[in-house]
């Protein structure tokens, strides 16, 4: 059906604003006042006769998945909207008018139009999977079969501004290091493309040998500007190589063994996928989603990873009636110390809990990892940045040294 974009007032004479579908703009006017809005400006957005919720879900493709902060702060607002006892309808109303993206507040208008005409907010937003992880739709609709949605929608919030919280710092913590790599690389192509060709001449004419250093360097500025032009194609089929190779899942989780054996970087990889996992079963337990089910769900939201297809066997084990802790034991991934809080919380009926203390221990030691690993990054950069120039100069210093000796 085509998506009219409209503005009205409501009976109060307060201005509104939102999309709706319909068969035609008269439909649409119809539909406006059933709901006690009085259009005053209706335009079609959308003129292919298809899906608007497809459309939708395009257009916002196109811009990736809703960021985690901006997710998180939508859920809040949800959340203290409700809690003040606003009606759901009028909390989206809010929410929608309120956003800055417009993909995102255009998913927003289209998923109120939907809880206005009967459907549950899950439903909704299942409609818009490329918006809302399925973790998240799965929560909603245990939070509105329970009775309890505002208390999930806390817990929703709560999590999710961890976890942007998180990646703000990993952000944070990687952007010096980076920009150290741009500027060095920057200062090497400045060099090789405008200071060292202009000695080129200068090195020729030298009837002495010149030093090792300086005919490395020589045939590294000769390489880099009679085949700069390859680099870039290169660059662009090995990632394609490597994105059409990862997008199955054996190559994948074989990929993900290797980083896993890296030092380092393979227990810091280790951790944070630990970490989702445990946070993401946490969250769905204590929101009232079955166990079987919360595994599954967790397993989709882990992509490819072999922790996805551990959580699938583990679901599969606890399905038969084993305990979650002997289930996830099958699997050589999660450590002794997560099995035994896990095996705890289900001999006390505390599984919830225990799951959420497993997650902070474990996102606790990613911290610190990473804090760790960038602070060792800094200066491993600033060390080869420097060797790096170091060696350009003294390719250039070593051949006029030479030449002052011979004048002398």
């Amino acid at each position: 059906m085509p998506v009219f974009s409209y503005r009205a007032l409501d009976g109060q004479g307060k201005a509104a604003k939102g999309v709706t579908q319909a068969d035609s703009a008269q439909q649409a006017r119809r539909k406006l006042r059933a709901m006690g809005l009085f259009p005053t400006e209706i335009e079609e957005t959308q003129t292919h006769p298809s899906s608007a919720a497809g459309s939708v879900a395009r257009r916002w493709s196109s811009s990736r998945r809703v960021r985690p902060a901006l997710l998180a702060e939508t859920t809040r607002q949800l959340h203290t909207l409700l809690g003040a006892g606003i009606p759901l309808v009028e909390a989206l109303a809010a929410i929608h008018e309120q956003t800055d993206h417009p993909a995102f507040a255009q998913v927003l208008a289209l998923v109120r139009e939907e809880v206005t005409q009967g459907r549950t907010l899950a439903d909704a937003l299942a409609g818009h999977p490329d918006a809302f992880p399925v973790s998240f739709i799965h929560l909603i609709r245990a939070g509105e079969v329970s009775g309890a949605l505002d208390e999930v929608l806390g817990r929703l919030a709560d999590d999710l501004e961890r976890r942007a919280e998180r990646m703000a710092r990993f952000q944070a913590a990687l952007a010096y290091p980076l920009f150290m790599v741009v500027v060095g690389t920057g200062v090497l192509a400045f060099l090789f493309a405008f200071i060292i060709p202009t000695l080129t001449g200068l090195f020729e004419s030298l009837d002495a040998a010149l030093p090792w250093p300086t005919r490395l360097l020589l045939g590294l500025t000769d390489l880099v500007r009679g085949y700069w032009w390859l680099v870039p194609p290169a660059l662009a089929g090995i990632w394609l190589l490597a994105k059409r190779q990862l997008a199955r899942a054996p190559q994948y989780r074989r990929m993900e063994r290797l980083l896993f054996r890296v030092p380092v970087l393979g227990s810091l990889a280790r951790k944070m996928l630990l970490g989702r996992t445990f946070r993401g079963l946490a969250v769905m337990v204590a929101g009232g989603v079955p166990l079987t089910e919360a595994l599954g769900i967790t397993a989709l939201g882990l992509g490819r990873s072999n922790y996805a297809e551990a959580l699938t066997q583990a679901a599969a084990l606890v399905g038969q009636g084993r305990p979650l802790a002997e289930a996830l034991g099958a699997a050589d991934l999660f450590p002794a110390v997560t099995r035994r809080l896990v095996a705890v919380g289900e001999k006390s009926g505390a599984l919830a809990e225990m799951l959420a203390r497993a997650a902070k221990g474990i996102e606790d030691q990613t911290d610190r990892a990473l804090t760790a690993l960038t602070a060792l990054v800094e200066p491993v950069i600033i060390l080869a940045m420097g060797l790096a120039v170091g060696f350009v100069v003294l390719a250039v210093l070593l051949p006029i040294f030479d030449l002052s000796t011979l004048v002398r």
